[in-house]
């Protein structure tokens, strides 16, 4: 195999690809910090989705090269989006945060995602 193929791009090993690691840890906290702690439902749904987005970005981070990973994290991030209107969050600050992180997960997984299809697509080259 070529040197090309062996070496990951400059963006897979920045660490761009595990932001959402630390936003997964945030997801946790979230819902303790902004004080939404009586929302039971809020809490869990926070819980469950922050662990799940910070297992998919580890395995996606010793895996770089599996896109499936990231749009794990898309999905993730589309529900972390929509789950305060399924839930029916009554937090503001909770439901704005969970909007705007689900965008930034969903975001981070589709440009992993990108950038892993884009590889593979030129290292058939």
């Amino acid at each position: 195999m070529e040197e090309g193929y062996n070496s990951l791009h400059p963006y897979e090993t920045s660490g761009a690809f595990r932001v959402n690691i630390l936003l997964g840890i945030w997801v946790i906290v979230a819902p303790f910090v902004l004080a939404s702690a009586l929302f039971s439902a809020a809490i869990w749904n926070n819980i469950a989705t922050g662990i799940a987005v910070a297992i998919v970005a580890l395995l996606r981070t010793s895996m770089p090269r599996q896109s499936a990973w990231s749009w794990a994290n898309v999905i993730l991030g589309i529900w972390l989006l929509i789950s305060p209107f399924v839930l029916g969050f009554a937090a503001p600050r909770l439901l704005w945060n969970d909007v705007i992180l689900g965008i930034i997960i969903a975001l981070v997984g589709i440009s992993n995602a990108w950038w892993s299809v884009r590889r593979e697509h030129v290292a058939q080259f």
